[in-house]
C-alpha cells in the first residue's frame, strides 16, 4: 500500500501544480463549443467499428512531429474527440511504439493489468475481466488466434509494425460484440495519413534476459511511400526478434480439501486412521499438499513480423485500402523438473489453526521393513506395498509452432457530400503445432522424508537425502507422454457501414450498417495415451551413459534448501532406448517373460509405437460459428454537446462437433497412485445452439468549458462463450485421491452485462490532462472455468469446463492523468509526468461456492496503478515507469478444485533513448529492472502455491530514419 500512495501522490501533486499561461499554447476553440466533428469517421479505411476521431491534429492545435509528447498528444486528441469512452496509447514515432511489447504499453492505461509469459506481456485484463472477456481488433477485424479460445496474445505482435492502439470502454452499435470488459482496436501504419515522399525507419539491436544471461537479435524496419498528390501510397513494415529467456519455480500442485488416510503412532505402534475415525486430529475437512516440485524453464521466442497497406485514391470521393498482417512465433522450450508427489497415508501430519499441512512424512523402504504387521493389516487401503515415498526427475521438450494472418480490402465512397459508405471484406486465419515430450524417471526411496511447509519461515522443504534422490544407479524408468496437438482457427468478415450526414438539425449523422463473420475453431488431440505407462512403476534400469547431471544450485539465488542438481538425458537417445526391444523385454508388473515378450509385441504393433502419437478422437473440438449482425445508430449534437443512441442486433448460430468415447475401464498406475482409463469406439456427434441479442447503447459529451468535458455512457454487452469451450469432448485423469474430468459445455449461454459509465475529463494543454472516471457493470450468465465435484464410474471426480451461472457486479473508480512541465524553464522544461490508480468492488453470486473461502470475480484486482516520469529534451528521450496491482484471485476453483491466488505484484521499467543525429539514435529499454517475483497462494497465504523469477529483460541497439 505504501508503494500505491507514493505514486497517487507523485501523480495528484505534479496535475495541481499553478502552472502559468503557455506562451507557445496553440488557439483552442471558443468557450463552449465542440472540440472537433460531432460525428468524426476517422481516417483509418477499416470498419465503422474501429474509428473515434481523426488521425491528424485538431483544428488550431500545436503539431507535435513525434517523441515521447508526440505520443501523449495524440492519445489525449483521441481520448477528448473520441463519442465515446476511449484511452489510446500511440506510437512515439514510425516504428517506434512506447514499449517492445504491446500488453505492456497498454498496462499504462487505467484499469488494464496484464498476464505474463515467459516475462513478456501476453494477455490483458480491463477492469478486472479477464483477456476472454475482451475483444481485440487489429484495424477495426477480428484476427484469428492459436489460442485456444478467443483470448488474443499480444506477444505475436510486434509492436514495431503499430501505429496507435484504442481501448474502449464504452460501446456504440457500430463497435462489434464481445467486449464486455474493453474492445481493443490496434491499428497499423496508413501510407496516406502520412507526409508525401519516401519514408524509411529501421532498428536493429539485442535482446537479453538476465536469468538466461543469453541475448538475441531483435530488428524491425518500415518503409513507406506516397505521391505528391496523396492519391496513392504503399507502406511495409518487417520485425525478427529472438529472446532467450529463462523460468525459476518453486511450487506446491495444489492442496486437497478433504479428510484423507493418516498414520499416527498409538501406544507405540503405527495405526492407520481414515477420515471416518473419531481418532481424526481436526474435526472438519483439512487441506494437504498434492507434491512439491522445483523447476526450472527455458525457452527460445523466435518471431517474424509483415504487415503492409496499399492506398489509392483515383477521386476525392472515393478510397481503396488493402492490407495485411503475418506472425509467425515460435517458442521452443526445456523443462527441467524435480517432482514429489506427496499421497496418502500421511504419516504423522500437523495442522495449523487454518486445517492445513504444516508438515507430514512420506512412508519409505525403512518404514516398510520396520513395519510389516502394518502393511498386512492395510494392504486393501494401500497402494504400491505402501511405499509412497519417491521422487521424479522430468526432462520436458515443448514447442509452440504458431502463424497467424489477416488479410483485407477496404472500400470507402462518398458518393454525395453528406453520404459516405464502406464496404470491408477480410480473412483470418491462425494455426499452432505444439509438440511436447514429458519423460519422467525416478525412484522409490529407502527411507521415509519429511515435507514441511515453514510458514513464515521461508519456502517448502522436503528432507531429502540427495546423494540417494541424484544416484543415477537407483533411477528408473516411469512415465512417457508424448502429445502433439493441433489448433486452427479460420475466419471470414464482412462489413457494409454507411453514414448520413443531417443538416441544420439537432440530429447530425445517422449511421446503419451490418455484418457478417464466420469463424470455424478444430483442436485436434495426437498422443499415445494408450502406451504412455508401458513403463510405469519405477522397475526398469536405464543404460549407463544415458543421464547426466544438471546443476541448478543457483535456482531462485539458491540457499533454498533445494536439492543441487538432477537428471537430464539426450531425449533422442533415451526414445531409442525406450523402444528398444531388449529394454521393452525386461519383465515389469508381475509379467512372466513370455508375457513380458506378448506386451512388448502389443505396444510396438501401435501407429508410431509405444512412443508415437496416435489421434485421440475424444479430444476433438470442431465448433463452427456465424454471425449476423445489423445497428443503427443516431448521432446528435449542439453547440455544447454530442452524443449518440443507438442499438446493434445480432443473431449467434453455433455447431459444435466431435466424438463420445465411453470409458470401459478405470485401472491404477503401477508404482503410483495416477489413474488410467481405457476407452471404448468413438462415435460423431454435433450439437446446435442459437439465439439473438439486442444491444442498445447510448452516449454523451457535454463541454463544461472549452478544457472541462463531461461524458455518460450507458450499454448493454455480451461475451459469447470462447469456441474451444463449446466443445462436445470429455477427458479423464488425476489420481486415486483425486479422479479428474474435463472437456466443453455446449450448452453455454453469452455472459451479459449491462454498463454504466460517468467521466470528468480536464485538458489543460494538447498533452496535459486530468480525468476521473466511474462504472459499474450488472453481470448475469457469467461465464467461468470451474472445477466442481461430479459423480462419474462410483467416484467422485473433480470436472473442470467453463460454466454459465453467476450473477453480481463490478464498480469502479478510475484516475487518469498526463502532465509535461512545458512552463518551467531551462533543462526542467523537458520534464513529465504520468499516471493512473483504479480501484474496483464486486459482488458475486455463484451456484455452488466453497464452503470455506468467498470467491470473488477471477483476475480482480480491488488496486491497480501506474506512474510515470518522462524526461525529452537536447535529444535527450527517457522514461521510467512503475506498474502495480494488488492481490487477486487468478481462478476460484484451480489445482485440486481450490483457490489459486497471486500477491500484490509491482514491476519498474525504464526506456531510454538518445539522438545521436536527427537521422540516428541508441536506445536502451528495461523491463522489471529489479527482478520482482511471483508469488502464489490457496485461499490463505500460509498456504504457498509458487514463487517464480523470471529476471530482468534488456533491449539496445540503434534507430535509423529517413
Amino acid at each position: 500500500m505504501k508503494r500505491i500512495t507514493a505514486y497517487t501522490c507523485l501523480l495528484l501533486s505534479s496535475v495541481f501544480v499553478t502552472t502559468p499561461t503557455l506562451a507557445q499554447e496553440a488557439t483552442r476553440p471558443t468557450p463552449g463549443s465542440v472540440q472537433g466533428d460531432a460525428t468524426p469517421l476517422s481516417q483509418e479505411p477499416t470498419p465503422a467499428a474501429a474509428e473515434v476521431g481523426q488521425d491528424g491534429p485538431g483544428a488550431g492545435e500545436e503539431i507535435v512531429v513525434t517523441g515521447i509528447r508526440s505520443s501523449l498528444a495524440n492519445s489525449a486528441r483521441v481520448k477528448r474527440d473520441a463519442q465515446q469512452i476511449v484511452d489510446s496509447i500511440s506510437a512515439e514515432d514510425v516504428g517506434k511504439f512506447p514499449d517492445s511489447n504491446i500488453a505492456e504499453s497498454l498496462q499504462r492505461i487505467t484499469g488494464v493489468a496484464i498476464d505474463r509469459s515467459g516475462g513478456e506481456g501476453q494477455f490483458i485484463t480491463v477492469r478486472g475481466l479477464g483477456p476472454e472477456f475482451n475483444t481485440v481488433l487489429v484495424n477495426g477485424r477480428i484476427m484469428a488466434t492459436d489460442n485456444p479460445g478467443r483470448e488474443f496474445s499480444f506477444d505475436v505482435l510486434s509492436s514495431n509494425m503499430i501505429q496507435r492502439t484504442d481501448v474502449f470502454k464504452s460501446n456504440v452499435p457500430e463497435l462489434q460484440e464481445g467486449g464486455i470488459g474493453a474492445t481493443v482496436n490496434i491499428i497499423t501504419a496508413r501510407p496516406l495519413s502520412g507526409r508525401d515522399g519516401f519514408h524509411f525507419s529501421a532498428s536493429a539491436g539485442a535482446i537479453y534476459d538476465t536469468l538466461r544471461d543469453k541475448a538475441g537479435p531483435d530488428t524491425s524496419a518500415t518503409a513507406s511511400w506516397t505521391n505528391t498528390d496523396k492519391t496513392f501510397g504503399v507502406v511495409l513494415s518487417g520485425s525478427y526478434a529472438k529472446r532467450k529467456n529463462q523460468e525459476d519455480t518453486i511450487a506446491i500442485d495444489g492442496w486437497i480439501n478433504g479428510r484423507p488416510d493418516i498414520i499416527s503412532v498409538i501406544g507405540g505402534t503405527p495405526t492407520l486412521i481414515t477420515g471416518a475415525d473419531p481418532r481424526y486430529p481436526v474435526a472438519g475437512n483439512v487441506n494437504v499438499p498434492q507434491s512439491l516440485y522445483y523447476q526450472r524453464s527455458q525457452e527460445a521466442r523466435e518471431r517474424i513480423n509483415l504487415a503492409g497497406a496499399v492506398q489509392f485514391k483515383p477521386r476525392d470521393n472515393l478510397e481503396i485500402t488493402v492490407d495485411g498482417i503475418y506472425s509467425k512465433f515460435t517458442v521452443s522450450g526445456v523443462v527441467r523438473k524435480m517432482d514429489n508427489f506427496l499421497s496418502a497415508p500421511y504419516f504423522a501430519p500437523t495442522f495449523d489453526g487454518n486445517a492445513t499441512a504444516t508438515g507430514l512424512g512420506m512412508i519409505g523402504g525403512d518404514f516398510i521393513a520396520q513395519n510389516p504387521q502394518f502393511l498386512a493389516d492395510n494392504r486393501d487401503r494401500l497402494t504400491n506395498n505402501g511405499l509412497n515415498s519417491k521422487i521424479d526427475h522430468v526432462y520436458n521438450l515443448t514447442k509452440r509452432e504458431s502463424e497467424s494472418y489477416q488479410f483485407g480490402g477496404n472500400i470507402k465512397w462518398n458518393p454525395a457530400d453528406d453520404v459516405e459508405v464502406r464496404l470491408d471484406a477480410s480473412v483470418t486465419g491462425a494455426n499452432r503445432i505444439s509438440p511436447n515430450q514429458y519423460l519422467v524417471i525416478g525412484a522409490l526411496l529407502p527411507y521415509s522424508y519429511q515435507f514441511n511447509l515453514n510458514p513464515g519461515q521461508g519456502l517448502p522443504t522436503a528432507s531429502f537425502d540427495n546423494a540417494i534422490i541424484n544416484d543415477p544407479a537407483r533411477m528408473r524408468l516411469h512415465y512417457m507422454g508424448i502429445d502433439t496437438n493441433r489448433s486452427r482457427d479460420r475466419g471470414s468478415e464482412f462489413h457494409l457501414d454507411t453514414k448520413y450526414d443531417v443538416q441544420d438539425s439537432i440530429l447530425k449523422s445517422v449511421l446503419i450498417g451490418g455484418s457478417y463473420t464466420e469463424r470455424r475453431k478444430i483442436n485436434r488431440q495426437f498422443n499415445n495415451s494408450d502406451s504412455n505407462c508401458t513403463y510405469c512403476g519405477y522397475q526398469v534400469p536405464i543404460a549407463s551413459g544415458l543421464l547426466e547431471a544438471y546443476d541448478w544450485t543457483n535456482l531462485l539465488g539458491g540457499g533454498q534448501t533445494i536439492p543441487p542438481s538432477l537428471f537430464q538425458f539426450d531425449p533422442k537417445a533415451f526414445l531409442a532406448y525406450l523402444n528398444d526391444p531388449a529394454t521393452l523385454s525386461i519383465p515389469t508388473n508381475g509379467r512372466t517373460p513370455a508375457q513380458q515378450a506378448a506386451f512388448a509385441q502389443q505396444v510396438l504393433a501401435l501407429p508410431g509405437g509405444p512412443f508415437g502419437v496416435r489421434e485421440q478422437l475424444r479430444g476433438t473440438v470442431n465448433v463452427q460459428e456465424k454471425l449476423t449482425a445489423g445497428y443503427m445508430s443516431m448521432q446528435f449534437g449542439g453547440e455544447r454537446w454530442a452524443g449518440n443512441v443507438g442499438v446493434r442486433v445480432i443473431k449467434t448460430d453455433v455447431v459444435s462437433s466431435g466424438f463420445d468415447t465411453p470409458v470401459i475401464n478405470i485401472a491404477n498406475t503401477p508404482g503410483d497412485d495416477t489413474l488410467q482409463f481405457t476407452y471404448g469406439p468413438a462415435t460423431a456427434v454435433t450439437v446446435r445452439n442459437s439465439y439473438v441479442n439486442a444491444l442498445p447503447s447510448a452516449n454523451i459529451r457535454f463541454n463544461v468549458t472549452e478544457k472541462l468535458l463531461a461524458r455518460a455512457a450507458f450499454s448493454q454487452t455480451v461475451t459469447r462463450p470462447t469456441l474451444t469451450d463449446l466443445g462436445v469432448n470429455n477427458d479423464f485423469g488425476g489420481r486415486i485421491s483425486v479422479p479428474q474430468s474435463s472437456g466443453g459445455n455446449p450448452g453455454l449461454l453469452p455472459f451479459r452485462s449491462t454498463n454504466y459509465d460517468l467521466s470528468v475529463e480536464w485538458y489543460m494543454t494538447p498533452v496535459s490532462y486530468l480525468s476521473v472516471g466511474g462504472f459499474h457493470k450488472d453481470l448475469s450468465d457469467f461465464l467461468e472455468l470451474q472445477t466442481l465435484p461430479v459423480n462419474r464410474f462410483n467416484r467422485v471426480f473433480q470436472d473442470t469446463r467453463t460454466r454459465n451461472g453467476q450473477t453480481g457486479y463490478i464498480r469502479g473508480i478510475e484516475v487518469g492523468a498526463q502532465y509535461a512541465f512545458d512552463w518551467l524553464p531551462g533543462f526542467a522544461s523537458g520534464f513529465g509526468v504520468t499516471g493512473n490508480y483504479t480501484y474496483v468492488d464486486s459482488k458475486v453470486q455463484r451456484d455452488q461456492v466453497l464452503p470455506d473461502f468467498d470467491c470473488g470475480y477471477n483476475g480482480l484486482s480491488p488496486h491497480s496503478a501506474n506512474g510515470s516520469v518522462f524526461y525529452e529534451k537536447y535529444g535527450i528521450s527517457a522514461r521510467t515507469s512503475y506498474n502495480w496491482r494488488s492481490d487477486y484471485l487468478r481462478q476460484c476453483r484451480s489445482s485440486q478444485g481450490r483457490p489459486r491466488n497471486r500477491s500484490a505484484y509491482g514491476q519498474l521499467d525504464f526506456n531510454v533513448g538518445y539522438d545521436l543525429t536527427s537521422n540516428f539514435q541508441v536506445y536502451v529499454q528495461g523491463v522489471n529492472v529489479t527482478n520482482e517475483r511471483v508469488k502464489e497462494w490457496s485461499a490463505v497465504e500460509d498456504r504457498f502455491l509458487a514463487l517464480q523469477e523470471t529476471g530482468a529483460r534488456y533491449n539496445f541497439g540503434v534507430r535509423v530514419k529517413f
